[in-house]
């Protein structure tokens, strides 16, 4: 038992206790741990005080309360490393130098693989935008966007002139969530000739399953020659 000589506030006490004995091992997860009142017992506090200490472990995440059956050591969260991507078009939304060139926008009906990623109906229809993106009229990315019109219905009368249909899709319709897969790719023919690429540069791909709430709003997929990618702080930046 903590000893009542320690000068923190009862409460911290309780979270101290409870916190070592998961962190030690000696409570697995699923371990159910000791009730408010018998905590309010073995520490001479009022059963508030207890709640106090399981909520606020709770709220960190190590115990998961289950009303009616009581607090149990929770399974950690695994979180996605932390990883920038430093994309140079935000540099020239920025400053100015952002516009694209639209190939094609087209309103087509989803196939099997459209319908599982997007989570529709199979022959639903989806809105599906090419587009060049350009800093300083210069090509400096390749994206194929795919739309559910429900939540962006407008979407066929936009001309996008110097802003990007991706700005657009967060100002009608904010995504609550995305998804992201990076890679490495050999650009197409295609893509080499509208990114005014001269040999089989490498690029990047990026995946981005955008979601609204419980619908998924768009599938973007970006290609770009990987010099105009960066992972990760810039380490050679003196003022860090």
């Amino acid at each position: 038992m903590v000893s009542d000589k320690a000068k923190l506030p009862r409460f911290a006490l309780i979270k101290q206790y409870l916190q070592s004995q998961i962190e030690s091992g000696d409570w697995p997860i699923g371990t159910r741990t000791p009730s408010e009142n018998e905590l309010a017992a073995s520490f001479s506090v009022s059963r508030m005080t207890a709640r106090r200490a399981l909520q606020e472990l709770a709220d960190k995440g190590l115990l998961a309360r289950v009303p009616g059956q009581g607090s149990f050591v929770a399974k950690p969260e695994t979180k996605p490393p932390n990883i920038n991507i430093h994309d140079q078009l935000v540099q020239a939304k920025t400053d100015g130098t952002y516009s694209n060139r639209l190939i094609s926008l087209n309103s087509v009906a989803a196939d099997q693989q459209m319908a599982n990623l997007m989570h529709i109906a199979l022959g639903d229809h989806v809105d599906c935008l090419v587009m060049v993106h350009l800093q300083n009229n210069r090509p400096v990315q390749w994206q194929k966007l795919s739309i559910n019109p429900v939540l962006a219905p407008a979407i066929g009368k936009q001309k996008f002139n110097r802003v990007s249909p991706d700005d657009y899709l967060e100002w009608v319709s904010p995504s609550t969530s995305e998804e992201h897969q990076l890679m490495a790719v050999l650009p197409s023919a295609s893509q080499r000739r509208e990114l005014a690429l001269q040999d089989q540069t490498a690029c990047l791909q990026l995946t981005r399953r955008s979601w609204s709430g419980q619908q998924v709003r768009s599938l973007s997929i970006t290609t770009s020659p990987s010099a105009h990618y960066r992972l990760g702080v810039n380490l050679l930046d003196a003022s860090r």
